[in-house]
C-alpha cells in the first residue's frame, strides 16, 4: 500500500482531510504545508498519493506532480478548477463529493498507479474512451473514468483493453 501525504497550507484543513481519509481505514503517513516538503518526503519512499490544495504556498499542484518521482500520484482540490485528469495529477473541483473523493483515494492507494505507469499512447486511448463515454452518457470525466474502472473490474479486462474496445466500437 502506498504512503499518503496530505499537503495543505491551512493546518486545520490538512488535519480535517487526514481525519476523513483515516476514517476510511487508510493511514496518512505525513501532513505538511509546502510542496517542497512533499518532494523531500517523496524522495525517501517508493510510491505515494499526495492529497493537496491546487495551490500551495511554494508551488502549484501541477509543478508538484511534475517533480514527484514515478509511482507518486497527486489529487489536487481546487476552488476554481474543474475535474480533470492528466499524467499523475487528478484535479477535483470543490466542493467534492465525499464518496467519490474517498473512492479515488482508495483506488490510487491500494493499486499500482494506473496514471504514472501508462505509456503516452495508452493515455490517449483511455482519454478518447472517456470522451466517448462522457458524450454518450452525459457525465463528467471523473464519472467516465470511474465507469471505465468499474467495467474493467467487473469484466476482468485491463482498463486499456476495455478502452480500446470502446474506441473501436465507435469507429475511432
Amino acid at each position: 500500500m502506498k504512503d499518503i501525504i496530505v499537503a495543505y497550507p491551512a493546518k486545520e484543513t490538512a488535519l480535517k482531510l487526514r481525519a476523513l481519509i483515516e476514517s476510511e481505514g487508510f493511514h496518512v503517513s505525513y501532513v505538511c504545508a509546502l510542496g517542497s516538503s512533499v518532494l523531500n518526503i517523496a524522495q525517501g519512499i517508493n510510491e505515494c498519493v499526495v492529497v493537496c490544495s491546487s495551490i500551495l504556498s511554494d508551488m502549484s499542484a501541477g509543478v508538484l506532480a511534475e517533480n514527484l518521482p514515478a509511482g507518486c500520484d497527486v489529487i489536487a482540490l481546487s476552488k476554481n478548477g474543474k475535474d480533470d485528469f492528466s499524467g499523475n495529477l487528478i484535479n477535483l473541483a470543490l466542493p467534492v463529493n465525499r464518496d467519490e473523493f474517498l473512492h479515488i483515494v482508495s483506488v490510487l492507494v491500494s493499486s499500482r498507479s494506473s496514471f504514472t505507469r501508462r505509456k503516452d499512447d495508452e493515455n490517449e486511448i483511455i482519454s478518447n474512451a472517456k470522451i466517448i463515454i462522457m458524450n454518450e452518457m452525459n457525465i463528467s470525466e471523473i464519472q467516465a473514468h470511474k465507469y471505465l474502472q468499474q467495467k474493467s473490474m467487473k469484466s476482468g479486462k485491463k482498463l486499456i483493453d476495455l478502452a480500446k474496445e470502446i474506441v473501436n466500437d465507435f469507429g475511432g
